[in-house]
């Protein structure tokens, strides 16, 4: 029943799982019990315990995020993994069955994206192509749209510009903007023109949004 999938597993896996629903990190672990490779599961419940253990040890096979975290945006620790360099594929897992979840998280550069709802072999299906470099999308997944060019990279942007968007985020004008980053306005307001460039945004508010949804602001 198995005999595909577990042929293709490294022989020792090593999975952090970032969940803060131990049933859930609970039950996976017992799915992938009859598994003959050695699976090792860290539990992280939020995305800042994930990060800190991904510093301590970044030799993951597989990370399996949950966007729904009692601290903050999911995806902004895929951000993190990428950022880092870390090589780390990252699979999405999350209750959501929303076409538009999956494409954001495809976007911002998830390597799959598995419901919560699916079985024991849809789990080691989805796990078994992301560890072979393949994209997984659930079965619920029915976009007529083309599915997102796995290959887009989520705009890496300059740490100036990047103070500039934590900023805006905060809500401050851009007198304020000025003051705390100790620019002139017209360097602000090219920053806030690239920015919008960049996210594809027409005004502060939709800036920030596909920030967050890119996972390019920081947890906090």
């Amino acid at each position: 029943m198995f005999s595909i999938v577990e042929d293709r597993l490294p022989d020792r896996l090593r999975l952090l799982v970032v969940d803060d629903h131990p049933l859930f990190v609970e039950g996976l672990s017992l799915t992938l019990q009859g598994l003959p490779q050695k699976v090792a599961i860290t539990a992280a419940a939020t995305a800042e315990a994930a990060i800190r253990t991904l510093k301590v040890d970044p030799s993951f096979d597989l990370i399996l995020l949950d966007l729904s975290l009692p601290d903050g945006r999911g995806l902004s620790l895929l951000r993190h993994v990428q950022l880092k360099r870390l090589f780390i594929p990252v699979i999405v897992i999350s209750a959501s069955e929303q076409t538009v979840d999956v494409d954001d998280a495809l976007r911002a550069g998830a390597n799959g994206f598995i419901g919560k709802g699916q079985g024991r072999q849809g789990i080691l299906e989805a796990i078994d192509l992301v560890l072979t470099g393949e994209i997984y999308v659930p079965p619920f997944y029915t976009s007529s749209e083309s599915l997102p060019d796995t290959n887009a990279v989520t705009p890496l942007l300059t740490s100036r510009q990047s103070e500039v968007l934590l900023l805006l985020a905060q809500g401050l004008p851009n007198k304020r903007i000025c003051s705390e980053l100790g620019l002139t306005e017209h360097t602000v307001k090219t920053h806030l023109k690239a920015l919008f460039s960049l996210l594809d945004a027409h005004n502060r508010t939709e800036c920030v949004r596909k920030a967050e949804r890119m996972g390019l602001l920081p947890v906090v």
